[in-house]
């Protein structure tokens, strides 16, 4: 006799096992994933409500990405190498550091730890630079 938890079990593993051959279901036109080639990675920058998208570039830096960014779209920055201690954005899109404010870098929502110089770029990440006031 069957009881209800052996009921609900039974329901359960049929509806995954109808949802694992769903998922599993190819047309023959279809390649599969190991033949189909590798999409370009993609990351980004934020600057207030403007989201510029790059591609990502092995070994590729947030500075690198920038200056490449520059060259190709209506993104603009300057800034000021220091010997030691890394690259140092000074302006963004015609803004310049002021009044207490600065450019911070945050990396998928997280104050960078590293400045644009080191830090690394890797696809998907979401880079935002925020106009606020420096501590």
């Amino acid at each position: 006799m069957y009881t209800r938890r052996n009921l609900a079990f039974f329901c359960i593993a049929l509806a995954a096992a109808s949802i694992f051959a769903y998922a599993r279901q190819e047309s023959p036109a279809t390649p599969s994933l190991a033949a189909a080639p590798a999409a370009a990675e993609n990351a980004s920058f934020k600057i207030g409500d403007i989201i510029y998208s790059f591609t990502v570039e092995k070994g590729e830096t947030v500075l690198d990405a920038m200056r490449a960014l520059e060259a190709s779209s209506s993104f603009t920055f300057t800034g000021r190498e220091y010997p030691g201690l890394g690259f140092f954005v000074v302006s963004i899109d015609g803004r310049a550091n002021g009044g207490g404010k600065y450019w911070i870098l945050y990396a998928n929502g997280v104050l960078s730890a590293v400045g644009v110089s080191e830090a690394p770029v890797r696809a998907g990440d979401a880079f935002e630079w925020r106009y606020e006031k420096g501590y």
